[in-house]
């Protein structure tokens, strides 16, 4: 039996709510990225079939349109050794007129980007007029840090915050002392339980949300977003999410009096007052959204939100079951089946250092290595010491009769010489 992915779960919960006439089917296409024509399809299936009716017949299977790999290889290698500094309109038409190889142009670009021997030209950016807030709550969450001296202490941290774009409602803060990848993942586990799985997240591109160093790689909250199906919208510039950046302003006004008020002088104690003062801030400045209607999603049955938003690392493992992470080695615990050798398992760290090993869905006891030899060590130590105070036992040389002879022939052999 099927089950359904993530993408097929927001379809349906999409497809119901068209159902239930409380979208239109233009707006469902919008947000599920598809025609309305397609949205009439998908509905025809569901009323037919059933949520199996949403499931892809493509599911398993390679693709039609898929190209050669060996012909990819051939391209990029003929491309790499002739024509590395052509692009890819007069590539193309060399590979045609001396190679004799067709393929569409739109390939070949997306093949040379990929091994970096084309990079497009920068488009000058165009001015854009004042975005209009979107109508649906959950459609679009802000997020931002904001640094400043919350506790009149001398000593600025960060405040970490999500708001709703459609109503300017506060879905969750945090104190962190700075802005940081466990910070964020704890203000959006807080806003995942409160709420659902919102459609996308506005930020800036902080190094948590946008890797500095490869744009193709995906940083480890852009992992977690991927997995809880949640687009994640890059904002050039702070009056591009200057919603938030306005929220951000009145804080630095309101709540920082209001803690002072009350004596409020540490992360711990500001963090337990947010979820009240949290309340009567969005009670005075939210606003009504244009459709009254919830698009959060709800999150998957039996999902492990500590595993999704913890640190992903993978490592290798030897034949012996023992891998190394931050130096320190560690082994299995528990037998596994096959073999193992050069076996990726995956490693899971939160902010407080807690360790989870997954092979698969598979959770692993693991056992530090040093731990394991000091015990071992110790049990060897206290059956050694328990020996030694045993007296000897029945049959032991020491209470032969011949051993003994043997010992008093072997002193009167060592008198007889020192007298010589």
């Amino acid at each position: 039996m099927e089950f359904l992915n993530m993408k097929e779960v927001d379809r349906l919960t999409i497809l119901t709510k068209v159902k239930d006439n409380l979208l239109t089917q233009v707006k469902a296409g919008e947000l599920l990225g598809v025609s309305d024509r397609q949205i009439r399809n998908m509905l025809s299936k569901l009323r037919q079939f059933g949520s199996r009716g949403l499931i892809s017949k493509q599911r398993g299977r390679v693709s039609n349109r898929k190209s050669d790999p060996k012909l990819k290889s051939l391209v990029l290698r003929l491309v790499n050794e002739n024509y590395k500094d052509f692009g890819p309109t007069l590539a193309l038409e060399k590979l045609k007129e001396c190679h004799n190889i067709n393929i569409s142009r739109e390939t070949l670009r997306k093949w040379m980007m990929e091994i970096h021997l084309w990079i497009p030209k920068v488009k000058k950016r165009k001015r854009h007029l004042l975005r209009k807030r979107r109508e649906y709550f959950g459609e679009m969450i802000q997020g931002d840090a904001s640094h400043h001296d919350w506790f009149e202490s001398g000593y600025p941290c960060a405040l970490l915050i999500f708001i709703d774009d459609a109503t300017s409602t506060i879905t969750a803060a945090r104190f962190e002392e700075t802005e940081s990848l466990y910070g964020y993942f704890e203000v959006l586990k807080q806003h995942l339980l409160n709420y659902g799985r919102p459609n996308c997240l506005y930020t800036d591109h902080f190094s948590v949300f946008e890797s500095t160093l490869k744009k193709e790689n995906l940083t480890q909250f852009q992992r977690a977003l991927k997995a809880l199906g949640i687009n994640w919208i890059g904002a050039n510039s702070p009056q591009a999410k200057g919603r938030v950046e306005r929220c951000n302003r009145t804080l630095q006004d309101r709540l920082v009096k209001e803690m002072r008020i009350r004596g409020i002088k540490s992360i711990e104690e500001g963090n337990a007052f947010l979820e009240e003062y949290i309340a009567k801030f969005n009670n005075k400045f939210s606003k009504e959204p244009m459709r009254v209607i919830d698009l959060h999603r709800p999150l998957e049955q039996g999902i492990d939100l500590s595993r999704t938003l913890s640190k992903y690392e993978e490592r290798t493992l030897t034949k012996d079951l023992i891998f190394q992470f931050h130096n320190i080695h560690y082994k299995i615990s528990e037998p596994l089946k096959g073999f193992c050798l050069g076996k990726k398992i995956e490693i899971r760290t939160d902010g407080r250092g807690t360790l989870r090993v997954f092979m698969g869905n598979r959770e692993l006891n693991v056992s530090r290595l040093d731990e394991i030899y000091e015990d071992t060590l110790k049990i060897v130590n206290e059956d050694w010491l328990t020996r030694l105070n045993e007296p000897p036992r029945k049959g032991h040389p020491w209470k032969n009769f011949s051993h003994l002879t043997w010992l008093r022939e072997k002193e009167k052999v060592v008198k007889l010489y020192n007298k010589a």
